[in-house]
């Protein structure tokens, strides 16, 4: 079972209403460049075949697949490219007229993928009225991103992973507001998350060298 369409057909009449409700994963993925970019992609199939949308698809729950996992084979499948580090889950979206096919809930989470990943555009060039409500979903989980990196540590491991330097940490700040590198040290070196070793590691691909903080939770 892999579409709406099969999984409609392995629900008989008078079975549960949950019939017609389906889970999704919507991934915002920002690319690992010096400044980070969303990947979106040109949609295959119907509905809306050929315009612009976040990567999403159904979570195979009946093949006992996680959130993590089904974000990394969306990646791979429908963008092209894969998941530098973990998934962290920012939003959950259960407008019932979000999708026209029927109730879709939608699991949104936050991952890094490899520069230069196909499909990358700047975060202010996001499409307006993207289909199933995803110009909403991507620039929320962004926002959401800015509020919680540095703070919430499983959003920012997934983001940052075992290490990050100064330059990493005010590039995804910077996604949301405009960030100078001091305030970026400031939240860097505040943060209960991190902790600045003696390593130093010159950024790419150029720039002065800078320390390296390991996660410490």
């Amino acid at each position: 079972m892999r579409s709406m369409a099969e999984s409609n057909l392995a629900v008989r009449p008078g079975d549960h209403p949950v019939h017609g409700t389906w889970l999704s994963v919507d991934v915002v993925a920002l690319t690992d460049d010096p400044e980070p970019k969303i990947v979106l992609i040109e949609r295959a199939g119907a509905p809306h075949k050929g315009e612009t949308t976040l990567p999403g698809g159904l979570l195979a729950a009946w093949d006992g697949e996680t959130v993590e996992q089904c974000a990394r084979r969306i990646m791979r499948d429908k963008a092209g490219t894969e998941l530098t580090g973990g998934a962290a889950v920012v939003d959950v979206v259960s407008d019932p007229d979000r999708d026209e096919r029927g109730h879709t809930v939608s699991i949104v989470v936050v991952a890094r993928v490899t520069a230069q990943a196909p499909g990358a555009v700047s975060v202010t060039q996001i499409p307006e009225a993207m289909p199933f409500g995803h110009t909403a979903i991507a620039r929320t989980a962004i926002l959401r991103l800015g509020e919680r990196l540095l703070v919430d540590p499983d959003t920012t491991h997934a983001m940052l992973g075992d290490e990050t330097t100064l330059a990493q940490v005010r590039a995804l700040l910077s996604v949301t507001t405009p960030t100078t590198a001091g305030a970026a040290r400031k939240r860097l070196d505040r943060s209960p998350l991190y902790r600045r070793t003696d390593e130093l590691r010159k950024p790419a691909p150029t720039g002065r060298p800078g320390h390296v903080y390991r996660f410490a939770v």
